[in-house]
């Protein structure tokens, strides 16, 4: 895979080369303090797979990867697990997330393969703050359209928000592989999320709930 790192602080930019650096899944590597001078060295013929950025980057430096780099995905750091930070993340729409102080080269290595298969890593932390975040936000005016979601799909709901794998949510429910896939396409397809990451964000941004099924 190939990858970009865009992290101010020198420190932590020196040690996630080194660390990346090492990986064997990793062809490819360019690290920089800011978007510029990765456009500047690459231009339009690079495309990385993954972009990794920092909170303590700009407000705008999410929409601008997007912007310049459509096809990859965005692996936030995140420095703090308080509720302000946590709020300040989840705006950017990343594709997945890792607090700086569980960074080693194994969590490295797992969460970019993890974002390489279309999942969306995510620490406890971080999904602890979304779900409280939409179990506290108020509801939606009734013009806005609620899905109705069964007892089975409100559960693939929490455990998507917790950053599981279909794998993973199959595991937990007791249920077969292909059963989990179909519960996952059927939340998405609900509520038009064309993928996980855009699916969290619709919960935290939108602060939407979904509809409490009823027996």
């Amino acid at each position: 895979m190939d990858v970009a790192v865009l992290e101010s602080l020198e420190v932590l930019r020196c040690g996630l080369e080194t660390m990346l650096g090492r990986l064997e899944r990793v062809r490819d590597l360019e690290s920089h303090r800011r978007i510029e001078e990765l456009l500047s060295a690459r231009g339009n013929e690079w495309n990385p797979d993954i972009i990794i950025v920092s909170c303590c980057a700009p407000d705008d430096i999410a929409d601008r990867v997007r912007i310049a780099f459509p096809a990859s995905r965005i692996l936030e750091l995140l420095i703090r697990a308080d509720p302000e930070h946590l709020a300040m993340a989840a705006k950017t729409h990343a594709d997945g997330y890792l607090m700086v102080h569980d960074v080693t080269e194994a969590t490295l290595d797992s969460t970019l393969q993890a974002l390489l298969r279309g999942e969306l890593p995510m620490p406890a932390p971080v999904a602890n703050y979304l779900l409280e975040r939409a179990r506290s936000s108020e509801a939606p005016p009734p013009s806005q359209h609620r899905p109705y979601f069964n007892p089975r799909e409100r559960d693939v709901i929490e455990l998507l928000l917790e950053g599981r794998s279909n794998q993973q949510i199959a595991d937990k429910l007791r249920i077969s592989l292909h059963s989990a896939k179909r519960h996952v396409s059927a939340v998405l397809n609900k509520v038009n999320s064309p993928s996980r990451a855009h699916f969290v964000a619709q919960m935290l941004h939108e602060e939407w709930i979904p509809v409490q099924g009823r027996r």
